[in-house]
């Protein structure tokens, strides 16, 4: 448990930077930044059973000329993983000169880290804060777990600075990359046409109205669409992929409605002080609807994920931009020990405990 502490420790100390800056923070930053990358990048068969299967399918992964011949093993999915990605892992095969899956994952957190964290500086002044955040927001769920859609987040999250821009087509090129990391960021690709626009508070509530709406007839349509798939032979390929999950989380329910709240009270505020706030506030709309709307569903469970980063830097701009010093302290208090307790119950329940103790391969 300790080196998850000290990782959580570190992240508070520098989001209080935010709150309040100081001189020479990177001697609290360069620590944070270098334990939060080492161990995604240097955990041993942390992640769930996503690390077994990364494992398995980079056991049959060849080098790059082999894959280019076409002389790789048609085994454990790696003529069906998506190209981009097995590209991507047979040049790493290259390399290697280690036994299992390690260079393989070091790799794979070096490119979501040098991509990802960077990216973050354009969109938001208090970047720590967005990072305290993602500690418990992500962290764990995209960097131990979601090896292939953590490349694909990692390539979004540089692209949202070209909507911003309308650079549309630098966008697309960035996504359509992603897409072949990730199939489901196809989602992405129409969101370059909308993200600019800015949407009134009426339709924003009229589209939160009708995720409602499609969250409470939800189960009666996965009925419908069982019944019609199964008379055309597909109702078992559409269980496997729209499968039932259970309802909304109630905690996810609540952070949606503050954030929204607060998101279109002091709308002309932020507006004012954040060029990017009604990017991230369109984003954030399309989460929540993908949350409210489909929680029951499966296959939309990795949609959201890419708009994490909504998440981010809208609660970095609620908390960095309130006027009182005093207030200021008070909210980034709250939400400490929010995330605190939510990175702690991450830690405690993922996998029945499967990330304690954290084992890494450097000893």
């Amino acid at each position: 448990m300790l080196p998850y502490v000290i990782l959580i420790l570190l992240a508070l100390i520098c989001a209080a930077t935010d709150v309040t800056p100081v001189r020479n923070r990177i001697v609290f930053a360069l620590p944070f930044f270098m334990v939060m990358f080492m161990m995604a990048a240097f955990r041993d068969h942390l992640g769930g059973s996503d690390y077994e299967m990364y494992e398995l399918f980079y056991s049959k992964v060849v080098g790059v000329g082999d894959y280019l011949r076409g002389s790789y093993e048609p085994y454990y999915r790696t003529k069906s993983v998506e190209s981009g990605f097995v590209f991507l892992s047979s040049m790493i095969r290259s390399i290697d000169f280690t036994h299992g899956p390690y260079l393989f994952m070091f790799v794979i957190a070096l490119i979501t880290f040098s991509i990802f964290i960077p990216s973050l500086k354009e969109y938001t002044p208090y970047f720590y804060i967005a990072i305290f955040f993602y500690m418990y927001k992500a962290y764990f769920w995209h960097d131990f777990t979601l090896a292939r859609q953590a490349v694909a987040i990692a390539f979004f999250t540089y692209s949202i600075r070209f909507v911003k821009r309308r650079e549309y087509w630098k966008y697309i090129v960035l996504n359509l990359l992603a897409l072949s990391m990730h199939h489901s960021a196809v989602i992405l690709l129409p969101l370059c046409f909308f993200l600019n626009h800015k949407f009134s508070v009426r339709t924003i509530l009229i589209a939160m109205s009708v995720a409602i709406v499609v969250s409470l007839i939800g189960p009666s349509l996965y009925e419908m669409s069982m019944r019609l798939t199964e008379t055309i032979g597909l109702g078992k390929r559409l269980a496997l992929y729209a499968s039932e999950t259970g309802r909304i989380n109630p905690l996810n329910f609540i952070e949606i409605f503050v954030i929204l709240f607060c998101a279109l009270f002091y709308r002309e505020y932020y507006e004012q002080k954040e060029p990017y706030f009604n990017i991230f506030l369109n984003l954030f709309m399309v989460s929540s609807f993908i949350v409210i709307a489909f929680s029951s569903f499966d296959i939309f469970s990795r949609f959201k994920e890419y708009f994490v980063i909504a998440y981010m830097m809208l609660v970095s701009y609620m908390v960095g931009h309130v006027r009182s010093n005093r207030n200021r302290w008070i909210i980034f208090a709250f939400l400490s020990v929010y995330i605190i307790m939510g990175y702690f119950r991450y830690i405690m329940v993922f996998d029945d405990g499967g990330l304690l103790p954290y084992k890494w391969i450097l000893w």
